[in-house]
C-alpha cells in the first residue's frame, strides 16, 4: 500500500483523498520542527491567531489510534482532537473582496451557511434573520453585517435602500426558509408555500436577479402536499424554474466532511441566460471514509457530572425500550455508534438530548456538551453562541453545518467562474 506522507511536513495521512487535498492546498505547508506544545498559551488552551480562529476543521484523522486506547478513556481523547480541531483555509480567502462573489444569507441564524461559504472564499454581503439571540451570535462572529429583522416587514427594497449602501451587487442568495404556511383564522391552507416565508424568499431572488441560489431543506419537503393534493416542492420549483436552471439534490452531510448524518434538500439554481446547468455536487468522502463521532468528543474526565442522565431517567429509557419492543415499535433515545457519523442534532435537542447519547455503560449515559454540539455541525470552537444553553443549542440544531456550506461553496464558485 502507497504510502501518505507528506514530504515536507511529515504528516502522514489514512486516506488518499485527505493526502490529496492536504498537496494541493493554496498555502504551503513547511517543515514541523517546533514542539506542538509551544502553541499552547500558558493556560494550556491554543493560541488564538488570525490563521486559526474562524477556519473549517482539519479532517486528516487517524482512526488506527482510538484502537490502541482503553475504550472508557479514549473517547474524545485530547491527542485525538490535537489535528481534529480547526486549520488554515483562511489563506484560500486572503485576495481582493472586488474579485469575490457576493453572497446574500437569509433566514440565516447564527450563521453556519455563512461561515461556510465565507471559507470557501465568497464575499457575505448580510445575514438577516428574526431571531436576536441568533443575530446576535452572527455579529460576533462574523465582520459583516447581521440584520435582525422580519422579512415580511422587511422586503428586498428596503435592504438595498437602507443597508446596501455601497450598491454591491448580489451574485448569490442563500437560505433555508420554511416552506409551511402560516394560518389566518383558518383561512389559508397552512401546508401551501405560498402562505409561508418562502414567497420573502422568492422576493429576494426576483428583485435582486443573482446569478445564483442556494436553498436548503428538510427531506420533508419532498413529500409534503398542501390541502389541494399538489406537492409543495413542485409549487416551490414553478417558481424557480421561470428564470433558473435548477437541481435538487438529496445530500448527506457526512458525505462532504461532516461528523454527522444529516440529510437534507438542497436546491441550487442558476440563472438561464447564463447557461449554466447545475448538476449534483459530488460527495467528498465514501461511506467508508466518513468522519466517525468518537474524534470530535471531548475527553471523559472532562465532562460535567451535569451532563449525565439521572438514575430516574436511566430507569425511564429502559422502561420505554421494554414497553416499545413489547409493542413492536420504535425508540425514542439513540445512542451513538461512536465508529459512525452521529446521528441528526435537531433544534429540540435542549429539551433532553435523547437525540444523540454517549453511552459509556448501562448506568453511565450522558448528553453531548455545547462544544461537542459545535463540532458535530462543524462549527469552530471557537465560534461565540449567545443566549441560554436552550438558546445556543436550538441556534445549532438550526445551523446549516458549516463544513457542508464550505464545500457547496466551492461548488457554486467552480461553476460560476
Amino acid at each position: 500500500m502507497e504510502d501518505l506522507i507528506c514530504k515536507d511536513c511529515g504528516k502522514e495521512f489514512k486516506h488518499k483523498s485527505y493526502y490529496n487535498r492536504h498537496l494541493n492546498k493554496t498555502k504551503p505547508c513547511t517543515k514541523n520542527t517546533k514542539n506542538k506544545n509551544n502553541n499552547q498559551t500558558n493556560s494550556g488552551t491554543e493560541e488564538l491567531t488570525n490563521d486559526n480562529i474562524y477556519n473549517p476543521p482539519n479532517l486528516d484523522y487517524n482512526h488506527d489510534n482510538y484502537d490502541k486506547l482503553d475504550h472508557n478513556d479514549s473517547i474524545g481523547n485530547n491527542e485525538l482532537l490535537n489535528d481534529n480541531l480547526f486549520h488554515d483555509t483562511l489563506s484560500e480567502n486572503k485576495t481582493n473582496n472586488s474579485n469575490k462573489l457576493n453572497v446574500l444569507d437569509l433566514f440565516c441564524g447564527c450563521g453556519g451557511m455563512s461561515q461556510g461559504l465565507h471559507d470557501a472564499g465568497l464575499n457575505i454581503i448580510a445575514g438577516i434573520d428574526w431571531w436576536d439571540k441568533a443575530i446576535n451570535s452572527y455579529k460576533k462572529n462574523h465582520s459583516h453585517m447581521g440584520i435582525c429583522a422580519d422579512l415580511t416587514q422587511f422586503p428586498p427594497e428596503k435592504f438595498q435602500k437602507e443597508y446596501n449602501i455601497k450598491n454591491e451587487h448580489i451574485d448569490i442568495i442563500t437560505g433555508g426558509p420554511p416552506c409551511q404556511g402560516m394560518s389566518m383564522a383558518g383561512k389559508r391552507d397552512v401546508k401551501d408555500p405560498r402562505n409561508s416565508l418562502f414567497m420573502e424568499y422568492v422576493k429576494y431572488i426576483n428583485y435582486f436577479k443573482p446569478k445564483a441560489f442556494i436553498m436548503e431543506n428538510v427531506i420533508g419537503i419532498l413529500s409534503m402536499k398542501n390541502a389541494s393534493n399538489e406537492k409543495i416542492i413542485d409549487i416551490i420549483m414553478s417558481y424557480f424554474n421561470k428564470e433558473y436552471n435548477c437541481v435538487i439534490c438529496k445530500l448527506y452531510a457526512s458525505d462532504f466532511e461532516v461528523p454527522q448524518n444529516r440529510r437534507r434538500v438542497i436546491i441550487i439554481g442558476i440563472r438561464k441566460d447564463l447557461n449554466i446547468k447545475p448538476v449534483e455536487p459530488t460527495k467528498i468522502l465514501s461511506e467508508s471514509e466518513r468522519v466517525p463521532v468518537k474524534n470530535i468528543l471531548l475527553p471523559r474526565k472532562d465532562i460535567d457530572k451535569s451532563y449525565y442522565l439521572s438514575e430516574k431517567a436511566l430507569l425511564g429509557i429502559k422502561k420505554k425500550k421494554e414497553k416499545a419492543l413489547a409493542n413492536n415499535n420504535g425508540f425514542g433515545a439513540q445512542f451513538l455508534d461512536l465508529n459512525k457519523p452521529s446521528f441528526t442534532i435537531p433544534a429540540r435537542y435542549w429539551k433532553d438530548g435523547y437525540d444523540a447519547l454517549v453511552k459509556y455503560s448501562e448506568t453511565e449515559i450522558r448528553r453531548l456538551t455545547i462544544l461537542e454540539l459545535k463540532r458535530i455541525q462543524s462549527f469552530p470552537d471557537t465560534y461565540i453562541l449567545d443566549g441560554s444553553k436552550k438558546d445556543q443549542i436550538m441556534q445549532i440544531g438550526n445551523a446549516v453545518a458549516c463544513r457542508f456550506a464550505y464545500h457547496l461553496g466551492k461548488y457554486i464558485m467552480k461553476i460560476l467562474q
